[in-house]
């Protein structure tokens, strides 16, 4: 619970130092009934990257993206749980093969008659690797949750509208003092998406 709450601290200290250039709303002056309009809210990158770098779905929440944040936590989630699962059957199946071929008659393993020695071998290195990749997988979910939070950063203000239209223009010749040649453009095309 400590832990929880020096990084709630930090990410406050961290809001409130970096002012209010990067992210806050600006007030404009009133409108035709007097009331205050807030004008365009200036989304912050680095702002949503250094959240989720921190602490994991903070970055979504700040990009307004909820619904991923159960997405994070239960991709995270899953591969400690699955790292930590291969970390006890590894334990055990390495302490079993050391009992096994320590020389000591006296000492009896958990696999005893249950698994040979190569058998036994094959799986303390199946459980190591699959232990090892799990947790690359968890570096790879955290990767992708700075990626996400930059990206939806960037298209925090991205439109989308309901008009998919396209027209094309022509341009027509220019002629460039500088140069004293003629330009002919190519027709411009501009979608509307």
């Amino acid at each position: 619970m400590r832990f929880w709450l020096i990084c709630f601290g930090c990410l406050l200290l961290l809001g409130s130092a970096n002012g209010q250039t990067n992210d806050s709303i600006y007030i404009s002056e009133s409108d035709s009934f007097g009331m205050v309009v807030p004008e365009a809210y200036e989304h912050s990158v680095q702002r949503a990257v250094r959240y989720s770098a921190m602490l994991p779905g903070l970055g979504q929440a700040y990009n307004r993206k909820y619904w991923k944040i159960p997405i994070i936590y239960g991709l995270g989630g899953f591969t400690v749980y699955t790292a930590l699962q291969n970390q006890k059957l590894y334990l055990r199946h390495r302490d079993a093969y050391r009992l096994r071929t320590d020389g000591n008659i006296a000492t009896v393993d958990e696999y005893e008659g249950i698994q040979t020695n190569r058998e036994l071998q094959q799986n303390r290195d199946l459980y190591r690797q699959t232990r090892d990749l799990n947790w690359i997988l968890t570096l790879g979910v955290y990767a992708l949750n700075l990626v996400d939070a930059t990206v939806d950063a960037h298209l925090f203000h991205f439109n989308v509208s309901d008009d998919l239209s396209v027209r094309v223009l022509r341009d027509s010749p220019q002629y460039n003092l500088a140069t004293g040649n003629w330009q002919f453009p190519v027709a411009t095309m501009t979608w509307k998406l």
